[in-house]
């Protein structure tokens, strides 16, 4: 770095042991002896984490965010979460988290003590000779395979390769700019609770792989116990691994107190006004007024989407991979806010493709840590929605809801082979083996569709309830369809 240039937006992580397992963003590599840190970060948000080995290791990482924090979460809609908090210092910004020997994570120097401020000039002082020895490792959002061969070729060969590198890159950064375009320190207070605050001001946002919602958790009888602090430095890891505080999805009430009969049911089915008062919960008010602006709580639930699917990514949190479900769940079953929140539900449709496009990011894959299901309940909500929105949105309509589900459709016929059209999908016939015997085949699933088996309607004779009012009959009804409408 010449001495007359400031230092680009860097992270020190000194200490940091060999063949430790580093993650960026969406790349993770190896560390060797001479890696102390890594120069040029874009400005936005990143996520770094680490582990002491590539699988079965406990992952820490954290949230932090390079340059003006209050431009954080405003998305393609410039709906902003946050308050401008005064002009940002001019100083370089200079990250440093040292490698902590007991806990085997990352930790920020605070300042709290002189040691910690002497030990951050030094730090800042050696910037220029790490980075002369080329101990700092230049910030890359995408590998390609280019980059990965070390082997000469001509001019003109080269020349390509680092055109086709610069494209990977650009390419690179723009998917991670989609994916945590909605991401606010609101958010991740809410979600992580308060963030830690390093010498320079900087925040960041502490997570681990065993990080968990209290309603994920399983909790055992003489397990789960206080004495489990007792151990050494026990007490400074569960603090880290704060529960999360995602938002509040009852899959199995999505109705409105007082609701009885076909409003429960429909409600139930449709899942929009569950949609609606969720929005409404996490909107933000105006003083003095009693009006919300509903685009901040859509962008609640747009940021935990990108926060918990990029957890399931980088650190195979279990947790994360449930509340984004539910997340999946409650949107994708909704039908009149296909129409009445068409830009949130478009946008949803959008996020979804560019997170599916990155899914195989996982080790083993998305779907493949999901256990027996799979990709199975993604592929029955996308059809459900895809019958949504053919008979919600009148056909030549223009709608960006339809528009970005095509989109979505195109790519998941290519990649997975899924077809989301109901009508295109054989659900019953016949099947012809191997010695010529032909036997009737039906999907297990169709049940529900064709209103037969355990979902067949309950016929009920009113002459033998005399004493039983029809209201009564038809909440009993209704409680036990509530529980098929979900499947």
């Amino acid at each position: 770095m010449p001495p007359s240039h400031q230092p680009s937006p860097t992270i020190l992580l000194p200490q940091l042991p060999p063949k430790t397992l580093v993650g960026i963003d969406l790349v993770a590599f190896s560390s060797t002896a001479n890696f102390h840190g890594i120069r040029d970060l874009p400005r936005g948000w990143h996520f770094l984490y680490t582990g002491t080995t590539e699988s079965f290791s406990l992952r820490c990482g954290a949230w932090f965010y390079v340059g003006d924090i209050s431009c954080a979460g405003k998305g393609d809609n410039e709906t902003a979460l946050v308050v401008a908090q005064g002009p940002q210092a001019l100083a370089p910004e200079i990250y440093i988290w040292k490698w902590d020997t007991q806990t085997e994570s990352l930790s920020s120097l605070t300042g709290d003590n002189d040691a910690d401020r002497q030990e951050v000039m030094r730090y800042k002082a050696n910037l220029g000779a790490l980075w002369q020895s080329g101990g700092l490792f230049r910030f890359r959002s995408r590998v390609s395979p280019a980059m990965l061969s070390n082997k000469p070729g001509s001019a003109p060969a080269e020349a390509r390769q680092a055109e086709e590198n610069e494209e990977t890159e650009e390419d690179g950064r723009r998917d991670w700019r989609q994916l945590t375009d909605r991401l606010s320190p609101e958010l991740m207070s809410r979600i992580i609770g308060d963030p830690e605050v390093d010498i320079d001001g900087h925040p960041r946002w502490m997570v681990t792989s065993a990080s968990t919602a209290n309603r994920d958790a399983d909790h055992i009888p003489g397990v789960d116990s206080p004495a489990v602090e007792e151990e050494p430095n026990s007490g400074k890891i569960l603090e880290q691994e704060k529960e999360f505080g995602f938002l509040p999805i009852d899959l199995k009430r999505t109705w409105r107190e007082g609701a009885i009969g076909r409003e429960r049911t429909e409600a139930a089915q449709d899942k929009s006004w569950a949609l609606g008062d969720l929005v409404f919960k996490y909107s933000s008010r105006v003083p003095g007024e009693v009006t919300v602006d509903e685009r901040t709580g859509e962008a609640q639930l747009l940021g935990e989407l990108q926060f918990t699917f990029l957890m399931v990514l980088t650190m195979m949190n279990f947790s994360c991979l449930q509340q984004w479900k539910r997340l999946l769940e409650l949107i994708l079953t909704c039908r009149r806010a296909i129409m009445d929140r068409e830009a949130f539900m478009s946008e949803v449709l959008r996020l979804l493709l560019r997170q599916l496009e990155r899914c195989d990011d996982v080790e083993g894959g998305l779907f493949e840590i999901d256990g027996d299901e799979g990709g199975e309940f993604l592929r029955n909500l996308l059809t459900k929605i895809r019958q949504s929105v053919d008979e919600v949105i009148p056909q030549g309509t223009e709608s960006m809801v339809k528009t970005e589900l095509d989109k979505l459709e195109v790519w998941v016929k290519e990649e997975y082979d899924w077809e989301l059209k109901r009508d295109s999908i054989v659900r019953r016939g016949m099947l012809q083996l191997e010695d010529g015997e032909e036997i009737e085949m039906e999907m297990a699933d169709n049940d529900a569709d064709e209103e037969t088996g355990e979902y067949a309607p309950m016929i009920v004779d009113l002459e033998e309830h005399d004493n039983v009012s029809v209201a009564e009959l038809e909440e009993e009804d209704e409680a036990s369809d509530l529980e098929d409408t979900r499947y």
